[in-house]
């Protein structure tokens, strides 16, 4: 039979929490946090464990929403209002064009603007030394700390970006690592021993839960490309991998997380993407504010990208 329940373990029903004593085949004594013992039935206990989880899940996703609604009215409220003597970068929004496909990989015409506009809105946050860099024939910013950000390669950074492709935008953390051995010293690694910290971990897991981000990896199996999905799942998170049609998921913890990215192709070029993804049709539609969104998730991100590059 199966069911979710591991004695010395502590669950929930509508009654309060307890402590599994014994299992027998469809039977369990349990033993109440706050006193009392009972001898209850495996399967009764657990569709109400089950449904428990299902409402706090729905409970989480709607207050994201409405998290990520307030975020959007008012990032849109703020780019409305007069510009202040000291005025933000020019960036007045995407264009359907943006997204279209440019020969020899030209990018979008104001990802200059958008870049300084992204660096003003860490600045002004921080008081860091946040700088910007547009990756040569690439619809591609990364903003990153000066001194933290090597210009020669670009996957070799941790960094903030904003991507764009004929499906829309994305933005979030980016993490890259070249082919050939991991270097001890180098932002790889620095964000990976980051994972194991507990602060940096609760810090990237309520970023993904409130701003509704995934994080993507990619390296070389067969050839390079996407090859897990990780989301907010519950306390934990979701590993999913997609392959020839078949969809393969199972749950992960933080620590297993990290030991995952940890172990990810040693010799191999590796990339790791925290982000939202917005269709065109709405980038286009939030105009000048979504840049306000995206700065948003860069600041709900900060601490993870500190922790990644040791400062």
């Amino acid at each position: 039979m199966t069911h979710p329940f591991e004695v010395g373990k502590t669950y929930r029903n509508r009654q309060g929490e307890y402590v599994v004593q014994a299992i027998d085949g469809d039977k369990m004594t349990i033993r109440y946090i706050g006193g009392g013992t009972l001898v209850t039935s495996v399967s009764i206990q657990a569709r109400i464990w089950e449904n428990i989880q299902f409402e706090r899940q729905m409970a989480r996703a709607e207050e994201r929403r409405r998290q990520a609604q307030e975020a959007r009215l008012a990032a849109r409220q703020r780019a409305a209002q007069p510009r202040r003597a000291r005025a933000r970068p020019a960036f007045a929004g995407f264009q359907e064009s943006d997204f279209e496909t440019k020969k020899r990989g030209v990018a979008w015409s104001s990802r200059e603007e958008l870049g300084k506009a992204l660096t003003q809105y860490l600045n002004q946050r921080t008081e860091g030394n946040f700088s910007h860099w547009l990756i040569p024939h690439h619809p591609l910013i990364h903003v990153a700390q000066r001194g933290a950000y090597y210009r020669e390669v670009a996957e070799r950074n941790t960094a903030f970006f904003v991507a764009l492709d004929e499906g829309g935008v994305s933005f979030g953390l980016y993490v890259g690592k070249p082919d050939g051995p991991v270097e001890a010293r180098g932002p790889w690694s620095a964000f990976v021993a980051a994972l194991t910290d507990e602060d940096v971990c609760r810090a990237l897991r309520m970023a993904m839960e409130t701003h509704s981000l995934s994080l993507d990896v990619y390296t070389t199996e067969i050839k390079y490309g996407q090859v897990a999905r990780i989301t907010v799942q519950g306390e934990g998170f979701l590993w999913q991998h997609e392959d020839a049609g078949q969809k393969v998921t199972r749950l992960m913890s933080a620590e297993e997380v990290a030991d995952y990215v940890r172990d990810l192709a040693p010799d191999k070029r590796c990339e790791l993407y925290v982000r939202r993804q917005v269709a065109v049709a709405d980038a286009v539609k939030a105009g000048a504010g979504l840049a306000d969104e995206i700065g948003a998730v860069f600041e709900a991100l900060l601490p993870v990208y500190r922790a990644g590059v040791g400062r």
